[in-house]
């Protein structure tokens, strides 16, 4: 998002560290960012390979597009996740593109099975979380960067304790059965310190 932001510095990044935030040719960027995003999947399809999440807790995914580096809060929610999201509900349509428009959710006026809340999260907000060993790091509020620092944002969602939902999913019949709304998480990849203060780019559990 303009100057000094980086979306989703999770996944590996080609060089070192002192690469992020560095000076690109703007048209280089845009040209190449159809194989970005083709290195994004490639990536987080490694990671899903060789990292498996504790199996104490069931309810989180392998990695999740909801991390962002920049100098000020984001005014959206990130782009890959929006990606992500749309892809997923074409995935579900199964349905020709002219079957797909009039059937967007938007349209017809459906209503999520849980009402959600979703907003940026900083590192100082969160300070500590869980990483995929199942120990306990602190979530650093800055990653350094050659023309200064950035701040680590986390996009995360949690179910609405305010909303119509709150004593049960929508849809479901209150008469014969019992729902539950239910925060899950997913991992990310953040800059984190650990016990034996080592820093580094670790998966860890946020709301999601």
């Amino acid at each position: 998002r303009g100057q000094g932001s980086l979306a989703y510095p999770g996944l590996r990044t080609q060089g070192t560290l002192e690469n992020l935030g560095g000076s690109n040719d703007a048209s280089r960027g845009l040209t190449s960012l159809a194989d970005t995003f083709e290195h994004v999947i490639e990536e987080l399809l490694d990671e899903q390979q060789v990292i498996h999440p504790s199996k104490e807790n069931k309810d989180a995914d392998l990695y999740s597009s909801r991390v962002m580096l920049s100098s000020q809060v984001p005014l959206e929610p990130p782009l890959l996740f929006l990606l992500e999201e749309y892809k997923n509900y074409l995935d579900a349509a199964n349905m020709s593109m002219r079957v797909r428009r009039h059937s967007d959710p938007a349209r017809r006026g459906e209503l999520s099975v849980c009402d959600s809340t979703s907003e940026w999260v900083t590192a100082a907000e969160k300070k500590t979380a869980v990483d995929m060993s199942g120990a306990t790091v602190t979530v650093l509020e800055k990653v350094p960067v050659p023309k200064g620092q950035l701040k680590q944002y986390f996009y995360e969602t949690k179910c609405n304790s305010k909303g119509y939902t709150k004593e049960g999913c929508r849809g479901i019949d209150k008469r014969y059965w019992n729902s539950q709304c239910r925060t899950t998480q997913s991992y990310v990849r953040a800059l984190t310190m650990d016990n034996k203060k080592r820093v580094g780019w670790r998966f860890i559990r946020i709301d999601t």
